[in-house]
Formats: C-alpha cells, structure tokens, sequence
C-alpha cells in the first residue's frame, strides 16, 4: 500500500498537465516516498490521454482511469479517491498551480490531528505568496463569503485544487458526495464538518497558471445553484442519515 495517492483530475490538459506530472513525480520520487499518481480522464477531446500514457511508459507508479463523456471534475475527483490506495490522499489540480512542495504544509496538519487539510489562498499568512488575478479573486472572496454564510463558516476558500484526506475519512466522504461539478468542494467539506471530522485550512503558496476553464459569467450562478441543493438534499435526507464519526455536533 502505497503511503501517498495523488489524484489529478483532468478534462483536456494536455498542454498542462505534462509539467505537472513531471514535477509531482520528479519531487515524490525525491523524498522517497511510495506513491502512486492517478490522473482521472474526464472525457477529453485532446491528447490528454496520450500524454499521460506517454509519461506513464518512462515513469513508475502512474496509472490513468478514464471515463466518456464528460462528468464534470467532482465525478472525477470521486472516482479517483475511492479507487484510490494511499494512506493519505491528495487532490492536485491538474495546471499544477499549487506547487507539490506545498504538501508537507498539509501533512503536518494531518500529523497534528486534522482528519482534512485543506490549502488555501485566502488565510492570511507571512510565508506564503498568493498570485492571483484580481478580478478571479474578488469573485472567489464574494463566493467564499457565501459559502461561509450559508455552509461553513470559518473556512475561508474551499475551492483551492490542493486538499488532502486520509483514506478512510476520504472514502466514507465520497461515498455519499452527490455533486458531479463545480461546488463538490463545497459538499464533502460541509459532510466532513457534518460528520465531526476534523478539517485544517492551510495557507500554501499559489500561482495562477493560464489556461482556466472557468467561466467568469456562468459558473458562479452554476456554482450557487449547486450550493442550494447541497442544502435541500440535507434537509431531504438525501445523504441518508449523517451519523457523526467523532463526539462533535452538527454546525447550525
């Protein structure tokens, strides 16, 4: 069993992505950890799958799942983590903007009690650096104040492509995770929170990397509609029943 999984969800990057995996791989391998890297091919158009296959035949501990058509990034980033069999999990973007390095911010928080850490861009920090374009983050910051008001608050960005799980926590939350696209962030942390697991938001250096998909227009209305079914489904009980894994209480 390998100590580490590193899942890197992926919808036409082939132009990204070989940088990343060169990178993840190259540094993993350097601090001689086991591991493995599972890129997951949502549904692409490009070459995507041919260059993680390419990449796959020159370096060990890489293996490519694949689904047609496209699902959206949180079908993905499910698929991955349950097929996963590190001891810890991690989900890294695919555009690599979260340097891999970044990790062992997230291990210590793991090591020191978190069931969940969580990167982020929005926590205030002396030793990290955030490069962000402005505009990218005044939406982000107007989302995030949404979420908190309505899900979870305190956590200051959910959305950043860097988190980490262990295992047994990452599968029993995306089990019962419904959300196929663009708020899934927003649904497992608010079940980790309803389930009494432990989740530390970390602030780690970032930087954006052209070539976003997101659309500036769209995605927020999409992203907020998504948030208000994570709402209706808890109070349909369609998660089932939520049972706390830990002696904590549901937030309100």
């Amino acid at each position: 069993m390998p100590q580490l999984s590193v899942i890197i969800p992926a919808y036409n990057e082939e132009k990204r992505l070989p940088s990343t995996l060169e990178s993840v791989h190259k540094y993993l391998t350097d601090t001689e950890r086991t591991f493995e890297i599972i890129v997951v091919d949502d549904g692409s158009e490009d070459k995507t799958r041919e260059v993680v296959n390419a990449f796959a035949a020159e370096h060990c501990g890489l293996r490519l799942i694949t689904h047609s058509p496209n699902a959206g990034k949180g079908y993905s980033v499910r698929e991955g983590m349950m097929r996963a069999e590190g001891d810890l999990l991690l989900l890294d973007d695919a555009d690599g903007a979260s340097p891999i390095e970044e990790i062992v911010r997230l291990e210590d928080a793991i090591n020191s009690g978190a069931d969940v850490a969580i990167g982020s861009r929005a926590k205030a920090s002396d030793e990290t650096v955030v490069n962000a374009l402005s505009h990218r983050k005044h939406i982000g910051n107007t989302f995030n104040m949404i979420v908190q008001a309505l899900l979870l608050p305190g956590i200051q960005d959910t959305q950043c492509g860097f988190k980490l799980f262990k295992r047994s926590v990452a599968q029993d939350l995306f089990s019962i995770a419904k959300l196929n696209r663009y708020a899934f962030d927003v649904e497992v942390l608010y079940l980790a929170r309803v389930k009494g697991y432990e989740i530390a938001e970390v602030p780690i250096n970032w930087t954006n990397v052209e070539g976003s998909k997101i659309n500036l227009v769209t995605d927020p209305i999409n992203m907020l509609i998504e948030i208000a079914k994570v709402i209706i489904g808890k109070k349909m009980g369609r998660y089932g029943k939520l049972v706390s894994s830990k002696k904590t209480h549901e937030p309100g």
